[in-house]
């Protein structure tokens, strides 16, 4: 089908996917395939998505008119039951980002920048169990990198959330809960 000749509501699901050839991942988490809230449509687009098939090729595969696949991959992925690999890589950066706020905003005199990021490579080879949090997530040096299969948005998160605890942990072991707590609202509270 021709993008020029969607409907407006055509054009603004395409601007919540993507594009027709974004690869399209299923969130393991959520609700089963049976459920009511999902529309047919929602059924049959859901039962196509393998992380191999790109949107244009679910919508065919699943027998769905090209706008209503649209706007129901654009509602499964508003709602969290699937995600594009973009998602997934802006995730990361933002995840990254917050990383290098943190080892910015709790270096002082004795624990410099290059202090916390081995304190971050320690946490992260030192905890085998981060591995299975997020399949798909590798590092190099204090650089994430995806590889397929890739881990879910909710997969990332949970596995970011555990680095910083891990990482406030030890920050509350060296400057006090008190610092702790300032920095990390400081931290917390930055647009992201």
């Amino acid at each position: 089908m021709n993008e020029r000749k969607l409907t407006f509501g055509g054009r603004r699901a395409l601007n919540i996917i993507g594009t027709p050839s974004t690869k399209l991942f299923r969130e393991h988490e959520g609700w089963p395939g049976d459920s009511h809230a999902l529309r047919d449509a929602d059924k049959q687009i859901l039962n196509q998505v393998d992380g191999r098939r790109n949107v244009r090729q679910i919508i065919d595969a699943a027998g769905v008119d090209y706008e209503t696949g649209l706007h129901s991959i654009a509602w499964l992925m508003k709602t969290g039951f699937v995600y594009s690999g973009e998602v997934v890589e802006g995730l990361l950066h933002e995840q990254s980002d917050r990383l290098a706020f943190f080892t910015e905003i709790f270096s002082d005199a004795e624990h410099d920048e290059e202090y916390w990021e081995g304190v971050i490579a320690s946490i992260i080879k030192d905890k085998p169990e981060f591995r299975d949090l997020a399949p798909g997530l590798t590092w190099e040096g204090l650089s994430p990198n995806l590889a397929e299969p890739l881990p879910s948005p909710s997969q990332l998160k949970d596995y970011f959330v555990h680095v910083m605890v891990a990482l406030y942990d030890k920050a509350e072991e060296i400057l006090g809960a008190d610092a702790v707590l300032a920095k990390r609202i400081l931290l917390d509270a930055r647009p992201h």
